[in-house]
């Protein structure tokens, strides 16, 4: 049963990663110019800076691309990070997964970009299948991180109650 569910959340948000990579270019740019204008606005708000519409319509498009390659790099690190989960249902050694978590990781990518080469006003670049795997990696690297901490929790306590 875990490994139906794992698996189906893994083509979930893959389906999730075509249909953001399907929309043409303007719709795209619309998506992350609104996210990046509801950023500049909260933090106009919150820092008091009583900024103009004019100011904030320039921040807005001078922060798109940054906020374009985290949302690739946040997508990146979900996918690796669900491949590592499904890929724990199955008896291979912790790094190995991750290994194979990252691979399929960057080829999805790979893929991604390569259909993103159909899409009116979209281009398929290999800067941004690195912007993926790092973001891949740096979803690895904090599960790594989780399962370490989780392992030295369980050693603490086996210490402390005298369990071997």
């Amino acid at each position: 049963m875990r490994k139906w569910a794992t698996g189906l959340l893994l083509a979930l948000w893959m389906a999730v990663i075509f249909i953001f990579s399907h929309q043409v270019a303007e719709e795209s740019a619309r998506s992350s110019q609104t996210v990046a204008y509801q950023i500049v606005s909260w933090q106009n708000q919150v820092f008091q800076l009583e900024k103009g519409e004019e100011e904030l319509v320039a921040q807005a498009e001078s922060m798109q691309f940054s906020i374009r390659k985290c949302a690739h790099m946040s997508e990146y690190a979900v996918l690796a990070v669900l491949f590592f989960i499904h890929l724990g249902c199955y008896p291979l050694r912790i790094r190995w997964a991750a290994l194979l978590s990252w691979v399929f990781t960057v080829c999805y990518a790979a893929t991604d970009e390569w259909h993103q080469r159909f899409i009116a006003g979209r281009s398929g670049e290999i800067r941004d299948v690195c912007i993926d795997g790092i973001g891949g990696l740096l979803g690895l690297a904090a599960v790594m991180l989780l399962v370490q901490i989780v392992r030295m929790r369980k050693d603490k306590k086996k210490s402390l109650y005298g369990i071997e």
